[in-house]
């Protein structure tokens, strides 16, 4: 191991017990920086050694490789947290930036209202049916990231004010409300599924916790069941946060309830709902309402 690796063992040292970092964001960084260490033409071994086209170099062979931009400027900020942590120490002369990859924007597909009354309106009949249900309408009405739900706690529903609290990316935790009819399905499933003992909301059939992956699989025969194309848990995510908005919330308040670390990221759902403008300026251009006239 050469100083620049032992810095950067250092360095996760102090995000895990002075920052309080999670696992995931460990794991993070030292993918990044085992790619960036096995990179062609990067050589440096001490601190002072690395330059701004060491970054160039890495970002450049990424793209060679195909790594998808949106995925080359995660591991890029990786890796400039690195470097500003050596500047503040003295290891280098300066911070390395450089500038993100422009990336496309998409559109986030999203369930039309069909396909939700189709979802909500289904009527289990037996607990692995009345558990994925309970389990798309949770998703469906607080916008939550699936394992946050998974690995929720019967005690971490509060019934009375209609909220819960989740833990979710960073280990930070917050608290979701959700509606009434939500408490009622959630009620109704603990009551009829005999789980009273289960200290998780949604656990497995034989106890403990429901894996994601085999949630996935009832997910998609539920879908199947009623007539659905199957899509993936974050679709509810997804159609949760434009719904949100398209009913009048605030995108301050979405991005809290979402768990974003940053606003920009909720920003991206007010992109979608590009056609409801275009419907509702329509309605209401005066243009257009003289033309009707």
């Amino acid at each position: 191991m050469d100083a620049l690796d032992r810095h950067f063992e250092q360095f996760l040292r102090e995000r895990r017990y002075l920052k309080n970092v999670s696992t995931d964001t460990i794991d993070w960084y030292e993918c990044a920086w085992t790619t960036f260490r096995r990179t062609p033409g990067i050589v440096a071994t001490e601190p002072a050694q690395l330059t701004q086209r060491d970054l160039e170099v890495f970002v450049i062979a990424l793209r060679d490789r195909g790594v998808r931009p949106i995925s080359c400027n995660t591991w890029l900020k990786a890796l400039q947290a690195f470097t500003a942590w050596l500047h503040a120490r003295g290891e280098l002369g300066q911070a390395l930036r450089l500038s993100p990859l422009k990336v496309e924007r998409r559109i986030i597909p999203t369930l039309n209202s069909a396909a939700l009354r189709a979802l909500v309106g289904y009527r289990a009949r037996t607990f692995p049916q009345r558990r994925v249900h309970a389990l798309v309408c949770a998703l469906l009405d607080t916008g939550c990231r699936v394992q946050e739900m998974l690995s929720a706690a019967v005690a971490d529903f509060d019934l009375d004010d209609c909220l819960i609290t989740v833990i979710g990316k960073g280990d930070r935790q917050r608290r979701v409300p959700f509606s009434i009819d939500l408490r009622r399905i959630l009620y109704s499933y603990r009551q009829a599924g005999g789980l009273q003992g289960e200290p998780l909301m949604f656990p497995a059939r034989s106890g403990g916790s429901w894996g994601q992956r085999n949630a996935l699989r009832s997910f998609h025969l539920l879908q199947d069941r009623v007539g659905l194309e199957r899509v993936g848990f974050h679709r509810l995510r997804h159609t949760f946060a434009t719904e949100y908005l398209r009913n009048g919330g605030d995108v301050v308040r979405l991005s809290r309830t979402l768990g974003h670390a940053e606003l920009s990221t909720t920003m991206g759902y007010v992109a979608m709902l590009t056609g409801d403008l275009q419907r509702a300026h329509a309605q209401t251009s005066p243009l257009a309402a003289l033309r009707r006239r």
